[in-house]
């Protein structure tokens, strides 16, 4: 019997990030320690649902995580990167702080950073080019 076996090819989830800006500073989250990418610090955000733009997804994310509202600004990056069981597209945005009180739903810790600070943070891969983008918008 001759059977047809085809490799799998990994998931690819479609993720938002926002970069959420506050007073001339930064949101950087780190994950919990027992998740995917645990420890590392990233950019909150999340998986885009079904029939959600990117910018719908952000905003529901953004409150679920972190109890806040925020305006989506402008695009600063894509990424794509390879974790071996799946893979992530990354859409990183400008964020502007609406309103709410900061509260961890989904990270062990949070820190307001300038721009240039984030190099003192380890971050998970696929939010580094997001970093690039946002040093080089600042530097102009």
């Amino acid at each position: 019997m001759l059977r047809s076996v085809m490799a799998s090819q990994p998931q690819v989830i479609q993720v938002v990030a926002g970069v959420i800006e506050k007073s001339g500073r930064y949101l950087l989250a780190q994950r919990p320690a027992g998740a995917s990418q645990g420890n590392l610090w990233e950019f909150p955000g999340g998986k885009v649902e079904r029939g959600e733009t990117p910018a719908q997804a952000l905003a529901r994310e953004l409150h679920e995580e972190l109890a806040i509202t925020t305006r989506t600004g402008d695009w600063l990056a894509d990424s794509v990167f390879d974790y071996g069981d799946k893979v992530i597209h990354l859409k990183g945005y400008l964020s502007h702080w609406q309103a709410g009180e900061l509260a961890l739903h989904s990270h062990q810790d949070a820190v307001w950073v300038t721009a240039d600070e984030m190099a003192r943070y380890t971050l998970c891969p696929a939010d580094l080019p997001i970093v690039e983008a946002l040093l080089q918008r600042e530097r102009g």
